[in-house]
């Protein structure tokens, strides 16, 4: 059947073919797919079909738009924080039944202290699909990890509040971070923190780790360090 590559991917060649993905596999797809195969039935993320002739990973293709930056002004919507932070909750809790069945080892990136879910590690609108401008699902869970659900709310909420000068103001931002833990079910205490921490892992991760060649040569490490100062001046408090 016909190939078609899927455009967006940072680190990887991703294909469709007809209602399936094909991409590459790792030491970790194992623990990948047996937590996919958790949250498959829930219908909001990909359902896993072993590896293909050529080794790579066969998982479910989920229809929709996909959420690239700069994301379009509908998808900045309050009704659409909170669907999302509503998701992320069903994916956390079904992930949580799965910590003492997987192992803490073996994923793609090591676990962090406390583990309370199996992190998606990188929850952004660029990994999810919206359908009538609402989320419906999640894929690209191959830098799962186990550790705590702030791990991801950090990045998810660093994305869609947003934490950043160019949208918003800083009274809104801390009105949409208010929605977005209300709908989640987590308060906001410790918020700038988690986003720091999770700012702070991003610049590591392009500056030392081999495959994000591309980013460290785009200076995305300068980006997110311009993010980082701007919630370490206006969310210290959190």
């Amino acid at each position: 059947m016909r190939e078609e590559v899927l455009t967006g991917g940072g680190l990887n060649e991703v294909v469709r073919v007809g209602s399936t993905v094909r991409r590459p596999t790792g030491p970790w797809t194992p623990n990948v797919h047996r937590l996919l195969e958790r949250l498959a039935p829930l219908g909001i993320a990909p359902a896993p079909h072993g590896i293909d002739e050529r080794g790579r990973e066969v998982l479910s293709y989920l229809e929709g738009e996909v959420g690239h930056p700069p994301l379009p002004e509908a998808l900045r919507a309050d009704a659409v924080l909170v669907a999302v932070a509503r998701m992320a909750r069903r994916l956390h809790d079904a992930s949580a039944e799965l910590v003492g069945e997987l192992p803490a080892h073996g994923w793609q990136f090591p676990a962090i202290s406390p583990v309370e879910v199996i992190c998606h590690n990188d929850l952004a609108p660029y990994n999810m699909v919206f359908r009538d401008g609402l989320p419906v699902g999640v894929f690209d869970f191959d830098g799962a990890r186990p550790g705590p659900r702030w791990w991801d709310l950090a990045y998810t909420a660093y994305c869609l509040v947003p934490f950043s000068p160019e949208f918003g103001t800083v009274a809104d931002q801390r009105r949409r971070l208010g929605l977005f833990c209300a709908a989640y079910g987590i308060g906001t205490a410790g918020a700038g923190r988690w986003v720091r921490a999770r700012l702070t892992d991003m610049v590591a991760m392009i500056r030392e780790r081999p495959e994000f060649h591309r980013q460290r040569e785009e200076r995305h490490d300068l980006y997110y360090l311009g993010h980082l100062d701007y919630v370490r001046e206006h969310f210290a408090d959190l």
